[in-house]
């Protein structure tokens, strides 16, 4: 019999990361994808993302309401925990995949541990801070069984937290695995469209409204701006004041495809999000990376971070070299990604195909 692997997505950006993973998971003759969907996908405000799930072709099996509008966090939390064990029960899974480090995965980790359920993470390791996401990370890397990650920093990360050695597989970003970068014209052009993508790192709303003001007049009207709408986070909608008080339109919800068209046809990416630490050089994109919410995680040659209390000017220095300095922009256009080569999906499954069933769920500290 096939073993049921279940794997949970909150967000549009999660899903479309997880896509390569959950065909190569179909196409395996011992192991059976099982997708439990959450978070921002069964939000209006957020687009309602299920529908992209459902045009996708990959059959859901568990719909898990999370947020509701008057929800504190912590209320969040424990709705999705509650949903997803009886989703783990019900559908008899043989192991969870989660990704990253969202509320969300969270909850899915402390369901897990609460079923039995063994835990396979992608992405342990890295270092994020964002409003909570470290603390997240490392709290499902102990709760973790198998580790996915994608650098060889982050091995000796979760090496270094005393997880056993051999339960640590370095495979990749699987997100570089659905990129269809030999479509793309390298030679970059800077006619392009900047593309504003801002997530919040505080809760605190007037703060991120001040910073997303902030990167907006420093970008200005001179360059064409795509902006594009952020994560469900405390403090999100600081951001979106900002957006409505300069009346930019807003992109609130991108299929994965449609983000990948977006980028690979940009002048530059200027944010705090993943993709422009993780995705943006396998496009030769050059990046402008705003403040500390992806502090420590490691650079490849294409990013410029630019602290918020650089100010608007800082903003402007960095987007004068990332559109004009030929040297700095022979440099991004390598396309050299340190966070893999395409190939991690079909790692992460050799490695669960190789697991033997019923796997264990004690655990115990690897010393160094």
């Amino acid at each position: 019999m096939k073993k049921n692997i279940a794997i949970l997505t909150g967000t549009r950006a999660e899903f479309g990361i997880l896509t390569p993973v959950i065909r190569a998971l179909a196409a395996s003759k011992t192991l059976r994808p099982q997708l439990l969907v959450t978070g921002m996908h069964l939000q209006k405000q957020f687009g309602m993302t299920v529908r992209d799930i459902e045009a996708s072709g990959l059959p859901i099996a568990a719909r898990i309401p999370m947020y509701r509008p008057t929800d504190a966090s912590a209320d969040s939390l424990a709705r999705a925990t509650a949903g997803i064990a009886k989703a783990l029960r019900d559908l008899h899974i043989d192991l969870l995949l989660l990704l990253g480090d969202r509320l969300e995965m969270l909850a899915g980790a402390s369901a897990a541990l609460a079923t039995h359920t063994p835990i396979a993470h992608l992405h342990g390791g890295e270092i994020a801070p964002g409003t909570w996401d470290e603390q997240i990370r490392h709290a499902i890397t102990k709760m973790a069984h198998l580790h996915f990650c994608s650098t060889k920093a982050a091995a000796r990360r979760i090496r270094q937290m005393g997880e056993d050695p051999a339960a640590i597989h370095r495979v990749g970003a699987p997100a570089l695995d659905s990129m269809d970068v030999g479509s793309v014209a390298w030679k970059r052009r800077t006619e392009g469209p900047i593309l504003l993508l801002l997530h919040p790192s505080s809760p605190d709303a007037a703060l991120e409204q001040r910073r997303a003001l902030l990167a907006v007049r420093a970008i200005g009207k001179d360059h064409p701006t795509t902006v594009i709408g952020p994560n469900n986070d405390p403090g999100h909608q600081g951001i979106l004041l900002a957006y409505a008080h300069r009346q930019l339109p807003v992109r609130m919800s991108l299929r994965q495809s449609d983000f990948w068209a977006l980028l690979s046809g940009a002048a530059l990416l200027v944010g705090n999000s993943s993709a422009g630490i993780l995705e943006a050089a396998s496009f030769g994109i050059p990046v402008i990376n705003l403040g500390d919410r992806q502090k420590g995680r490691q650079r490849n040659a294409n990013v410029i971070d630019v602290p918020w209390s650089a100010g608007a000017r800082g903003i402007r220095l960095a987007l004068r070299q990332a559109l004009t300095d030929p040297g700095f922009r022979r440099k991004a256009a390598r396309r050299k990604n340190l966070y893999g080569d395409g190939h991690a999906s079909r790692r992460i499954v050799e490695v669960l195909e190789s697991v033997k069933f019923p796997m264990p769920t004690t655990k115990s500290l690897h010393d160094l």
